[in-house]
């Protein structure tokens, strides 16, 4: 299991935001509802917000949530993909990308939402690292849960296929209309066109060991720096370099 030190060290931008958004929540608890109910109105994100002039809430209301299972499930997915992303797209874009999915759907949902709904959460900024982590490797096979229960196999490109049209048809059909899925839907689209404009190659699949290994490593140390590897890619560096003779 990774440490919480050595993920911050590879991933900053993404523990973060992790945070963050813990901290967020355990405002609104101890905070907010000191008075005997949570109250959101001043940093959730509304028609009535927008138009009262509290433009700081397209930002405030990623890092609220409407309970802990909210929480858990974006938090959750940040943290296992949010990494592969940051060290793809590298911390500054990777930021931009956060903040502009959740901004792109909170915008979305709120316009096609009654004025006085308040939109809270992290799920459209969170659908936007998914899809842009399942743009840049459409192939890379994944195993996911499906309704967090069944677990299912599928290449990459699906999954960020079923966001989109997931989320758009329960729009539409008004499925479980508690939740917001256009948010969802304009983050994942943000997010997959941020990552095709700026066109990050694919990483290529090396051999698991041996001398084409070390030598596709190498390279991409030459081409791209040690900023451009994973961090699996990094471990097995640091692997090979432990098996090389000592001089003294």
């Amino acid at each position: 299991m990774e440490s919480l030190k050595e993920k911050f060290r590879f991933a900053p931008v993404t523990v973060s935001l992790a945070a963050a958004c813990v901290a967020g929540y355990v405002l609104e608890v101890v905070f907010l509802g000191a008075a005997g109910g949570i109250d959101l109105s001043g940093w959730a994100l509304s028609g009535q917000a927008l138009a009262a002039g509290r433009w700081w809430t397209v930002v405030t209301h990623l890092f609220l949530h409407a309970n802990l299972l909210h929480l858990m499930v974006n938090v959750l997915a940040l943290w296992f993909v949010g990494p592969e992303v940051e060290l793809m797209l590298g911390r500054a874009r990777f930021l931009v990308l956060y903040f502009l999915s959740g901004i792109a759907g909170g915008l979305l949902q709120t316009v096609f939402s009654s004025p006085a709904l308040e939109l809270v959460g992290a799920s459209g900024a969170v659908c936007g690292v998914l899809l842009s982590f399942t743009t840049a490797h459409p192939e890379l096979p994944l195993r996911a849960l499906l309704f967090f229960i069944l677990p299912v196999s599928m290449k990459a490109r699906t999954l960020g296929w079923g966001i989109i049209i997931g989320s758009l048809l329960c729009a539409v059909f008004r499925i479980m209309p508690q939740i917001g899925h256009l948010a969802h839907l304009g983050g994942a689209v943000a997010g997959a066109l941020l990552t095709r404009w700026w066109a990050p190659v694919p990483r290529p699949r090396y051999p698991a060991a041996g001398p084409a290994r070390t030598e596709a490593l190498l390279q991409r140390v030459m081409d791209e720096g040690l900023e451009g590897l994973s961090r699996d890619e990094r471990k097995a560096l640091e692997k090979l370099a432990e098996k090389q003779p000592r001089r003294w």
